[in-house]
Protein backbone atom coordinates (compact mmCIF):
# COMPACT_ATOMS: atom_id res chain seq x y z
CA UNK A 1 0.00 0.00 0.00
CA UNK A 2 1.70 3.22 -1.14
CA UNK A 3 2.70 5.79 2.11
CA UNK A 4 -0.09 8.99 2.20
CA UNK A 5 1.31 12.01 2.57
CA UNK A 6 -0.76 12.61 5.71
CA UNK A 7 1.23 9.81 7.25
CA UNK A 8 4.58 11.62 7.37
CA UNK A 9 5.79 13.88 10.56
CA UNK A 10 4.92 16.78 11.06
CA UNK A 11 1.68 14.91 9.78
CA UNK A 12 -0.16 18.54 10.19
CA UNK A 13 2.21 20.05 7.72
CA UNK A 14 1.88 17.49 5.36
CA UNK A 15 -1.99 17.26 5.70
CA UNK A 16 -2.20 20.93 5.06
CA UNK A 17 0.13 20.27 1.69
CA UNK A 18 -2.12 17.22 1.29
CA UNK A 19 -5.43 19.63 1.24
CA UNK A 20 -3.69 22.19 -0.90
CA UNK A 21 -3.08 19.53 -3.56
CA UNK A 22 -6.43 19.12 -4.01
CA UNK A 23 -7.16 22.91 -4.38
CA UNK A 24 -6.13 23.89 -8.30
CA UNK A 25 -3.69 27.08 -7.97
CA UNK A 26 -2.58 28.13 -11.16
CA UNK A 27 -1.41 31.45 -11.21
CA UNK A 28 -4.58 33.41 -11.93
CA UNK A 29 -6.66 31.28 -10.41
CA UNK A 30 -6.22 31.51 -7.00
CA UNK A 31 -9.97 32.28 -6.16
CA UNK A 32 -10.47 28.95 -4.46
CA UNK A 33 -7.29 28.88 -2.57
CA UNK A 34 -8.18 31.78 -1.24
CA UNK A 35 -11.19 30.87 -0.21
CA UNK A 36 -10.79 28.21 1.56
CA UNK A 37 -7.88 30.13 4.13
CA UNK A 38 -10.48 31.78 5.10
CA UNK A 39 -13.03 29.61 5.78
CA UNK A 40 -9.81 27.99 8.12
CA UNK A 41 -9.90 31.32 9.70
CA UNK A 42 -13.39 31.57 10.94
CA UNK A 43 -13.64 27.82 11.93
CA UNK A 44 -10.79 28.65 14.23
CA UNK A 45 -11.85 32.13 15.14
CA UNK A 46 -9.30 33.58 13.58
CA UNK A 47 -8.96 37.42 12.29
CA UNK A 48 -9.02 37.34 8.51
CA UNK A 49 -8.64 39.80 5.65
CA UNK A 50 -9.35 38.82 2.19
CA UNK A 51 -8.79 41.42 -0.81
CA UNK A 52 -9.95 41.89 -4.07
CA UNK A 53 -7.19 40.19 -5.67
CA UNK A 54 -7.47 37.05 -3.47
CA UNK A 55 -4.72 38.29 -0.96
CA UNK A 56 -5.61 36.70 2.50
CA UNK A 57 -4.08 38.19 6.14
CA UNK A 58 -4.85 35.82 8.85
CA UNK A 59 -4.24 37.19 12.44
CA UNK A 60 -3.53 35.09 15.54
CA UNK A 61 -3.03 36.32 18.74
CA UNK A 62 0.13 35.62 20.86
CA UNK A 63 0.05 32.39 23.37
CA UNK A 64 0.67 33.33 27.02
CA UNK A 65 3.43 34.61 28.19
CA UNK A 66 4.89 35.75 24.63
CA UNK A 67 2.82 38.73 24.25
CA UNK A 68 5.50 41.22 24.87
CA UNK A 69 7.58 39.13 21.68
CA UNK A 70 7.23 41.51 18.55
CA UNK A 71 4.69 40.68 16.41
CA UNK A 72 6.08 38.53 13.52
CA UNK A 73 4.55 38.37 10.14
CA UNK A 74 4.80 34.94 8.11
CA UNK A 75 4.33 35.07 4.18
CA UNK A 76 3.71 32.82 1.44
CA UNK A 77 2.11 32.54 -1.65
CA UNK A 78 -0.67 31.12 -3.11
CA UNK A 79 0.11 30.37 -6.80
CA UNK A 80 2.05 27.43 -8.06
CA UNK A 81 3.52 26.95 -11.15
CA UNK A 82 1.72 24.35 -13.26
CA UNK A 83 3.76 22.62 -15.88
CA UNK A 84 3.57 18.82 -17.07
CA UNK A 85 5.04 16.21 -19.03
CA UNK A 86 4.44 15.96 -22.81
CA UNK A 87 1.74 14.27 -23.14
CA UNK A 88 0.15 14.28 -19.35
CA UNK A 89 -3.47 15.32 -19.94
CA UNK A 90 -4.08 17.18 -16.34
CA UNK A 91 -6.36 20.06 -16.74
CA UNK A 92 -5.01 22.28 -13.86
CA UNK A 93 -7.84 24.64 -13.03
CA UNK A 94 -9.89 21.19 -11.69
CA UNK A 95 -7.51 18.15 -11.38
CA UNK A 96 -5.81 17.57 -8.38
CA UNK A 97 -1.88 17.27 -7.90
CA UNK A 98 -1.22 13.71 -7.57
CA UNK A 99 1.46 13.45 -5.19
CA UNK A 100 3.51 10.51 -4.06
CA UNK A 101 6.42 9.68 -1.71
CA UNK A 102 9.92 8.08 -3.31
CA UNK A 103 12.05 7.53 -0.91
CA UNK A 104 13.25 11.05 1.41
CA UNK A 105 11.15 12.86 -1.69
CA UNK A 106 7.62 14.17 -2.53
CA UNK A 107 7.08 13.94 -5.98
CA UNK A 108 4.14 14.46 -8.55
CA UNK A 109 3.01 12.25 -11.37
CA UNK A 110 3.72 13.97 -14.74
CA UNK A 111 3.29 17.34 -13.04
CA UNK A 112 5.20 20.16 -10.89
CA UNK A 113 3.96 19.51 -7.71
CA UNK A 114 3.51 22.89 -5.86
CA UNK A 115 5.83 22.37 -3.36
CA UNK A 116 6.88 26.61 -4.56
CA UNK A 117 5.23 27.59 -2.00
CA UNK A 118 2.40 25.10 -0.98
CA UNK A 119 4.86 23.64 1.89
CA UNK A 120 5.50 27.23 3.24
CA UNK A 121 1.38 27.74 2.94
CA UNK A 122 1.09 24.35 4.99
CA UNK A 123 3.81 25.29 7.33
CA UNK A 124 2.16 28.34 8.47
CA UNK A 125 -1.30 26.77 8.39
CA UNK A 126 0.07 24.14 10.67
CA UNK A 127 1.00 26.89 13.18
CA UNK A 128 -2.26 29.03 13.19
CA UNK A 129 -3.97 25.65 13.45
CA UNK A 130 -2.41 24.89 16.76
CA UNK A 131 -3.06 24.84 20.16
CA UNK A 132 0.53 23.64 21.93
CA UNK A 133 3.21 26.29 19.77
CA UNK A 134 4.55 28.87 21.41
CA UNK A 135 4.58 32.19 19.31
CA UNK A 136 4.24 35.98 19.83
CA UNK A 137 1.19 37.36 17.86
CA UNK A 138 1.61 36.49 14.01
CA UNK A 139 0.43 38.31 10.79
CA UNK A 140 -0.10 35.17 8.24
CA UNK A 141 0.15 37.03 5.12
CA UNK A 142 -0.65 35.07 1.68
CA UNK A 143 -0.69 36.81 -2.03
CA UNK A 144 -1.62 35.97 -5.06
CA UNK A 145 -0.13 35.58 -8.51
CA UNK A 146 3.40 35.69 -7.11
CA UNK A 147 4.50 33.65 -10.13
CA UNK A 148 3.26 36.05 -12.22
CA UNK A 149 5.62 39.09 -11.48
CA UNK A 150 5.02 39.18 -8.01
CA UNK A 151 1.51 41.05 -8.89
CA UNK A 152 -0.44 40.52 -5.65
CA UNK A 153 2.21 41.38 -3.33
CA UNK A 154 2.46 44.80 -5.52
CA UNK A 155 -1.05 45.29 -4.94
CA UNK A 156 -1.23 44.27 -1.38
CA UNK A 157 -2.11 47.02 1.44
CA UNK A 158 -0.34 46.70 4.69
CA UNK A 159 -1.91 49.39 6.62
CA UNK A 160 -3.23 46.58 8.83
CA UNK A 161 0.16 45.05 9.92
CA UNK A 162 2.38 46.45 12.66
CA UNK A 163 4.92 43.62 12.38
CA UNK A 164 8.92 44.57 11.48
CA UNK A 165 9.75 40.91 12.02
CA UNK A 166 9.24 39.18 8.69
CA UNK A 167 9.63 35.67 7.40
CA UNK A 168 8.90 34.78 4.33
CA UNK A 169 8.54 30.56 3.28
CA UNK A 170 9.50 30.42 -0.25
CA UNK A 171 12.72 29.46 -0.45
CA UNK A 172 14.42 26.75 -1.77
CA UNK A 173 17.23 25.55 -0.08
CA UNK A 174 17.74 24.77 3.87
CA UNK A 175 21.31 25.65 3.84
CA UNK A 176 20.82 29.42 2.74
CA UNK A 177 18.81 32.21 4.79
CA UNK A 178 17.79 34.66 2.12
CA UNK A 179 18.29 38.70 2.22
CA UNK A 180 18.38 39.72 -0.56
CA UNK A 181 16.87 38.58 -4.05
CA UNK A 182 16.56 39.53 -8.32
CA UNK A 183 13.88 42.27 -9.56
CA UNK A 184 12.21 41.29 -12.78
CA UNK A 185 9.82 42.07 -15.46
CA UNK A 186 9.01 40.90 -18.66
CA UNK A 187 8.92 41.97 -22.45
CA UNK A 188 7.09 41.23 -25.30
CA UNK A 189 8.66 41.72 -28.54
CA UNK A 190 5.95 41.32 -31.41
CA UNK A 191 4.31 42.14 -34.40
CA UNK A 192 1.24 41.90 -36.72
CA UNK A 193 2.76 40.03 -40.05
CA UNK A 194 1.67 39.78 -43.66
CA UNK A 195 0.74 37.01 -44.95
CA UNK A 196 0.43 34.36 -47.53
CA UNK A 197 -0.05 31.19 -48.54
CA UNK A 198 2.46 28.90 -50.49
CA UNK A 199 2.18 25.39 -52.00
CA UNK A 200 4.83 22.90 -51.47
CA UNK A 201 6.20 20.07 -49.16
CA UNK A 202 5.07 21.18 -45.12
CA UNK A 203 7.21 19.86 -42.26
CA UNK A 204 6.46 19.76 -38.70
CA UNK A 205 10.06 20.32 -36.43
CA UNK A 206 9.98 19.32 -32.76
CA UNK A 207 12.85 20.30 -29.92
CA UNK A 208 11.81 18.42 -26.98
CA UNK A 209 12.94 16.24 -23.91
CA UNK A 210 15.12 19.75 -22.75
CA UNK A 211 15.84 19.32 -18.66
CA UNK A 212 13.94 22.77 -17.99
CA UNK A 213 13.95 24.33 -14.85
CA UNK A 214 13.72 28.05 -13.07
CA UNK A 215 14.58 30.56 -14.64
CA UNK A 216 16.07 32.61 -11.49
CA UNK A 217 17.99 29.78 -9.76
CA UNK A 218 19.00 27.69 -12.45
CA UNK A 219 19.71 29.98 -15.60
CA UNK A 220 23.54 29.49 -14.70
CA UNK A 221 23.70 25.51 -15.14
CA UNK A 222 23.79 26.08 -19.09
CA UNK A 223 21.06 24.15 -19.98
CA UNK A 224 19.55 24.39 -23.75
CA UNK A 225 16.65 26.87 -24.24
CA UNK A 226 14.02 25.15 -26.93
CA UNK A 227 13.07 28.59 -28.26
CA UNK A 228 16.49 29.53 -28.66
CA UNK A 229 17.60 26.15 -30.44
CA UNK A 230 14.66 27.14 -32.42
CA UNK A 231 15.45 30.02 -33.48
CA UNK A 232 19.54 28.95 -34.16
CA UNK A 233 17.92 26.09 -36.37
CA UNK A 234 15.42 28.07 -38.51
CA UNK A 235 18.25 30.67 -39.58
CA UNK A 236 20.21 27.43 -41.16
CA UNK A 237 17.28 26.16 -42.34
CA UNK A 238 16.49 30.18 -44.35
CA UNK A 239 19.99 30.39 -45.46
CA UNK A 240 20.27 27.22 -47.01
CA UNK A 241 16.83 25.56 -48.14
CA UNK A 242 14.84 28.83 -48.76
CA UNK A 243 11.74 28.46 -46.22
CA UNK A 244 8.49 29.45 -45.86
CA UNK A 245 7.50 29.55 -41.94
CA UNK A 246 3.78 28.89 -41.23
CA UNK A 247 4.02 28.93 -37.33
CA UNK A 248 6.35 28.62 -33.75
CA UNK A 249 4.99 27.22 -30.36
CA UNK A 250 7.80 27.20 -27.82
CA UNK A 251 6.94 27.34 -23.87
CA UNK A 252 3.97 28.40 -21.30
CA UNK A 253 5.52 29.45 -18.76
CA UNK A 254 7.72 32.81 -18.47
CA UNK A 255 9.47 31.45 -15.29
CA UNK A 256 10.35 28.32 -16.60
CA UNK A 257 13.74 27.56 -19.12
CA UNK A 258 11.66 26.16 -22.40
CA UNK A 259 11.72 22.58 -22.94
CA UNK A 260 10.21 22.25 -26.21
CA UNK A 261 9.15 23.84 -28.78
CA UNK A 262 7.58 23.42 -32.32
CA UNK A 263 7.88 25.06 -35.87
CA UNK A 264 5.54 23.87 -39.56
CA UNK A 265 7.62 25.28 -42.40
CA UNK A 266 7.57 24.56 -46.39
CA UNK A 267 10.05 24.24 -48.66
CA UNK A 268 9.72 23.10 -52.77
CA UNK A 269 9.87 19.63 -52.92
CA UNK A 270 13.41 19.90 -54.89
CA UNK A 271 14.71 21.24 -51.44
CA UNK A 272 13.31 18.79 -49.36
CA UNK A 273 16.46 16.42 -48.80
CA UNK A 274 18.23 19.46 -47.94
CA UNK A 275 15.80 20.52 -45.46
CA UNK A 276 16.33 16.76 -43.91
CA UNK A 277 19.77 16.83 -43.82
CA UNK A 278 19.94 20.08 -42.50
CA UNK A 279 17.81 19.72 -39.49
CA UNK A 280 19.51 15.80 -39.02
CA UNK A 281 23.05 17.93 -38.87
CA UNK A 282 21.36 20.50 -36.59
CA UNK A 283 20.76 17.72 -34.46
CA UNK A 284 23.51 15.94 -34.23
CA UNK A 285 25.57 18.92 -33.46
CA UNK A 286 22.93 20.16 -30.50
CA UNK A 287 23.31 16.90 -28.68
CA UNK A 288 26.72 17.02 -29.02
CA UNK A 289 26.71 20.20 -27.33
CA UNK A 290 24.34 19.71 -24.59
CA UNK A 291 25.14 16.05 -23.67
CA UNK A 292 25.80 16.74 -20.21
CA UNK A 293 22.93 19.70 -19.47
CA UNK A 294 19.87 18.11 -21.81
CA UNK A 295 21.24 14.29 -22.11
CA UNK A 296 17.04 13.63 -23.79
CA UNK A 297 17.12 16.29 -26.09
CA UNK A 298 15.71 15.41 -29.47
CA UNK A 299 15.32 16.90 -32.69
CA UNK A 300 12.29 15.86 -35.06
CA UNK A 301 11.44 16.45 -38.52
CA UNK A 302 8.19 15.21 -40.03
CA UNK A 303 7.32 14.98 -42.99
CA UNK A 304 3.27 16.40 -43.84
CA UNK A 305 3.73 15.71 -47.31
CA UNK A 306 2.36 18.16 -50.62
CA UNK A 307 -0.22 20.91 -49.88
CA UNK A 308 -0.37 24.59 -49.42
CA UNK A 309 0.39 26.79 -45.83
CA UNK A 310 -0.24 29.97 -44.69
CA UNK A 311 3.05 31.62 -44.16
CA UNK A 312 4.19 34.95 -42.75
CA UNK A 313 5.72 37.14 -45.57
CA UNK A 314 9.85 36.19 -45.90
CA UNK A 315 10.11 40.16 -44.62
CA UNK A 316 8.30 39.45 -41.35
CA UNK A 317 10.11 35.70 -41.01
CA UNK A 318 12.96 37.62 -41.64
CA UNK A 319 12.77 39.72 -38.57
CA UNK A 320 11.16 37.11 -36.49
CA UNK A 321 14.31 34.59 -36.73
CA UNK A 322 16.44 37.95 -36.56
CA UNK A 323 14.76 38.52 -33.09
CA UNK A 324 14.71 35.17 -31.66
CA UNK A 325 18.47 34.65 -32.16
CA UNK A 326 19.37 38.12 -31.37
CA UNK A 327 17.50 38.69 -28.00
CA UNK A 328 19.47 38.26 -24.63
CA UNK A 329 18.91 34.44 -23.34
CA UNK A 330 20.86 33.10 -20.57
CA UNK A 331 23.78 34.78 -18.33
CA UNK A 332 23.88 38.63 -19.03
CA UNK A 333 25.89 39.17 -16.15
CA UNK A 334 27.91 37.62 -13.18
CA UNK A 335 27.83 39.41 -9.56
CA UNK A 336 31.04 41.74 -8.35
CA UNK A 337 30.87 40.46 -4.96
CA UNK A 338 29.60 36.66 -4.86
CA UNK A 339 29.68 33.83 -7.00
CA UNK A 340 26.28 33.80 -8.61
CA UNK A 341 24.18 35.14 -11.68
CA UNK A 342 22.94 38.98 -11.25
CA UNK A 343 21.27 39.74 -14.39
CA UNK A 344 20.10 37.03 -16.93
CA UNK A 345 17.53 36.70 -19.41
CA UNK A 346 14.61 34.14 -20.24
CA UNK A 347 13.86 33.40 -23.61
CA UNK A 348 10.28 32.25 -22.30
CA UNK A 349 7.28 31.88 -24.37
CA UNK A 350 7.26 32.32 -28.30
CA UNK A 351 3.85 32.13 -30.16
CA UNK A 352 4.80 32.74 -34.16
CA UNK A 353 1.40 32.65 -36.66
CA UNK A 354 1.28 33.79 -40.10
CA UNK A 355 -0.62 37.04 -39.33
CA UNK A 356 1.62 37.86 -35.90
CA UNK A 357 4.23 36.88 -33.51
CA UNK A 358 5.00 37.56 -30.05
CA UNK A 359 8.33 36.68 -28.62
CA UNK A 360 8.26 36.91 -24.17
CA UNK A 361 11.29 37.75 -22.87
CA UNK A 362 11.53 37.17 -18.59
CA UNK A 363 14.46 39.49 -17.52
CA UNK A 364 15.86 39.46 -13.67
CA UNK A 365 18.70 41.38 -11.75
CA UNK A 366 19.78 41.52 -7.93
CA UNK A 367 21.09 45.22 -9.52
CA UNK A 368 17.85 47.93 -10.23
CA UNK A 369 20.53 49.12 -12.67
CA UNK A 370 21.36 46.10 -14.39
CA UNK A 371 17.89 45.48 -15.07
CA UNK A 372 17.49 48.67 -16.74
CA UNK A 373 20.58 48.13 -18.68
CA UNK A 374 19.04 44.53 -20.20
CA UNK A 375 15.50 46.07 -20.59
CA UNK A 376 17.43 48.95 -22.49
CA UNK A 377 18.97 46.62 -25.28
CA UNK A 378 15.78 44.66 -25.78
CA UNK A 379 13.81 48.36 -26.46
CA UNK A 380 16.76 48.99 -28.93
CA UNK A 381 16.84 45.73 -30.66
CA UNK A 382 12.90 46.18 -30.95
CA UNK A 383 13.24 49.57 -32.40
CA UNK A 384 16.18 48.78 -35.05
CA UNK A 385 13.78 45.82 -35.97
CA UNK A 386 10.05 48.24 -36.13
CA UNK A 387 8.38 45.73 -34.12
CA UNK A 388 6.16 46.47 -30.94
CA UNK A 389 8.07 46.67 -27.55
CA UNK A 390 6.03 46.43 -24.12
CA UNK A 391 7.52 45.93 -20.84
CA UNK A 392 5.19 45.04 -17.91
CA UNK A 393 5.09 43.17 -14.64
CA UNK A 394 8.49 44.96 -13.18
CA UNK A 395 9.15 44.24 -9.60
CA UNK A 396 11.95 45.67 -7.43
CA UNK A 397 15.21 43.77 -5.99
CA UNK A 398 15.53 43.22 -2.43
CA UNK A 399 19.08 44.63 -2.25
CA UNK A 400 20.33 43.90 0.94
CA UNK A 401 23.73 46.13 1.64
CA UNK A 402 24.30 45.15 5.66
CA UNK A 403 22.89 41.81 7.10
CA UNK A 404 20.84 42.72 10.27
CA UNK A 405 21.35 41.29 13.93
CA UNK A 406 17.99 39.34 13.65
CA UNK A 407 19.23 37.81 10.41
CA UNK A 408 22.74 36.47 12.21
CA UNK A 409 20.32 35.83 15.34
CA UNK A 410 18.30 32.81 13.02
CA UNK A 411 21.76 32.15 11.61
CA UNK A 412 23.27 30.93 15.11
CA UNK A 413 19.92 29.50 15.80
CA UNK A 414 20.39 27.02 13.16
CA UNK A 415 23.69 26.02 13.51
CA UNK A 416 23.01 25.44 17.00
CA UNK A 417 20.25 23.46 16.58
CA UNK A 418 21.31 21.13 13.85
CA UNK A 419 25.16 21.14 14.66
CA UNK A 420 26.31 22.76 11.09
CA UNK A 421 27.25 26.39 9.40
CA UNK A 422 24.69 28.05 6.93
CA UNK A 423 25.30 30.54 4.91
CA UNK A 424 23.43 34.37 4.58
CA UNK A 425 23.31 35.12 0.51
CA UNK A 426 21.22 36.97 -1.97
CA UNK A 427 19.55 34.56 -4.55
CA UNK A 428 18.57 34.98 -8.39
CA UNK A 429 15.13 34.74 -8.14
CA UNK A 430 12.02 36.88 -7.29
CA UNK A 431 10.96 36.60 -3.77
CA UNK A 432 8.18 39.02 -1.94
CA UNK A 433 10.43 40.30 0.08
CA UNK A 434 11.76 43.28 -1.63
CA UNK A 435 8.46 44.74 -2.46
CA UNK A 436 7.05 44.32 1.28
CA UNK A 437 10.52 46.22 2.46
CA UNK A 438 9.25 49.24 0.45
CA UNK A 439 6.18 49.20 1.63
CA UNK A 440 6.97 48.81 5.20
CA UNK A 441 9.41 51.08 7.16
CA UNK A 442 12.46 49.15 8.81
CA UNK A 443 11.14 45.27 7.97
CA UNK A 444 13.56 43.17 9.00
CA UNK A 445 12.73 40.35 6.60
CA UNK A 446 14.25 37.01 6.03
CA UNK A 447 13.23 33.90 3.71
CA UNK A 448 13.82 30.55 4.34
CA UNK A 449 12.64 26.69 3.07
CA UNK A 450 13.08 23.15 2.92
CA UNK A 451 15.12 22.06 -0.05
CA UNK A 452 13.10 21.93 -3.28
CA UNK A 453 14.46 20.28 -6.40
CA UNK A 454 13.40 21.31 -10.46
CA UNK A 455 10.94 23.62 -9.34
CA UNK A 456 8.68 24.77 -12.03
CA UNK A 457 9.29 21.42 -13.76
CA UNK A 458 7.22 17.91 -13.91
CA UNK A 459 10.80 16.81 -11.88
CA UNK A 460 10.15 19.36 -8.90
CA UNK A 461 10.45 17.31 -5.62
CA UNK A 462 10.24 18.17 -2.05
CA UNK A 463 12.67 16.70 0.23
CA UNK A 464 11.04 15.41 4.15
CA UNK A 465 13.84 14.95 5.89
CA UNK A 466 14.71 18.77 4.80
CA UNK A 467 11.16 19.67 5.63
CA UNK A 468 11.01 18.29 9.29
CA UNK A 469 14.30 20.26 9.92
CA UNK A 470 13.08 23.45 8.92
CA UNK A 471 9.61 22.63 10.79
CA UNK A 472 11.48 22.75 13.91
CA UNK A 473 13.54 25.69 12.91
CA UNK A 474 11.04 27.46 12.15
CA UNK A 475 9.20 26.52 15.85
CA UNK A 476 12.14 27.99 17.09
CA UNK A 477 12.52 31.05 14.79
CA UNK A 478 9.44 32.25 16.73
CA UNK A 479 10.04 32.34 20.20
CA UNK A 480 13.68 34.64 18.81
Amino acid sequence: MEQQLSDIEPRKVFEFFSVLNRIPRGSGNEKAVSDYLVEFASQRGLLAYQDDYNNVTIVKYATAGMEDKDTIILQAHLDMVCVADDGCRKDFTKDPIDAYIDGDYVKARGTSLGADDGIGIAMILAVLDSTDIEHPMIEAVFTAHEESGLAGASVYDVSHLTGKRFINLDSEEENHIVTGCAGGSICDVSLKCKNQKIEGNIYEISIGNLTGGHSGSEIGNGSANANVLMGLLLDQLRNSVEINLGTVQGGTKHNSICESASATVVVRKKHSKALEKCVKAFAESARDEYQKTDPDLTVKCKDKGKGKLEVMSTKDMTKFIALLNLLPNGVFKMSQTAPMVETSSNIAIVAARPKSFNICVSLRSNKEASLGWITSIIRSLSEAYNVQFNCHDTYPAWECDKVSDYARSAQRLYSDMFGRDIGIISIHAGLECGLFAQKIKDLDAISIGPDIHGAHTPAERLSISSTQREWKYLLELLKL
